[in-house]
């Protein structure tokens, strides 16, 4: 009797262990999926108009930024080819993004070019404005690195580049992106940008 007694004991005291040491569901941390704050896929356009939002603004030359599609599928582009120009600084820019809505977001697109971009004269680069307000000329931007598309010797017509996650957490408040490109006689290759997201 006194065997079996203390084997209950030992069992209740071993159960009881195990499940004050067990975490309940509500306690564990799960990883949160991303959600989409901001997105354009340049689907939505007619022609060769940019998404209500978008501006390009031609610093150097005639070239500015334009929608166009193929198979179905959107995007912006922008090449300086035949533009007679010996150079062309062209820039895409976002809509105005308000960072305070939410923690943690990150940026990212797609990039490809065609085959006639063929040295660093020829470049697509990704900037960060915080005091842009459609003025170009006073307004003040930075350089932010990323994946780049650039690929040589070219290797594959339009091959879209993945950026990664470009995290925006030292921005606060109002910012515009831009895609600023470059293109100096004899290298006025062109370049596409889709696929852009801001997730949090």
């Amino acid at each position: 009797m006194k065997t079996l007694q203390m084997k209950t004991l030992i069992f209740t005291a071993l159960v009881t262990m195990v499940l004050s040491s067990c975490t309940k569901s509500s306690d564990i941390e799960y990883p949160r999926l991303k959600q989409v704050y901001f997105s354009e896929n340049f689907d939505s356009t007619t022609g060769s108009a940019l998404p209500t939002g978008w501006t390009s603004y031609a610093e150097f030359g005639s070239k500015l930024w334009t929608s166009g599609t193929y198979a179905g599928s959107g995007y912006a582009s922008v090449s300086a080819y035949n533009s007679g120009d010996a150079v062309n600084v062209s820039w895409l820019i976002s809509p105005a993004i308000d960072l305070d809505q939410h923690d943690g977001e990150s940026l990212s697109f797609q990039t490809c070019h065609d085959k006639y971009v063929v040295n660093s004269t020829n470049s697509l680069q990704l900037y960060i404005s915080t005091d842009y307000t459609g003025n170009f000329g006073t307004s003040h931007w930075t350089q932010v690195n990323y994946t780049s598309t650039l690929l040589y010797p070219y290797t594959a017509s339009y091959a879209y580049v993945n950026s990664g996650a470009i995290d925006l957490s030292a921005y606060k408040g109002i910012i515009h992106f831009a895609f600023k490109y470059t293109g100096i006689n004899p290298a006025t290759g062109a370049y596409q940008v889709d696929n852009v997201a801001i997730v949090y």
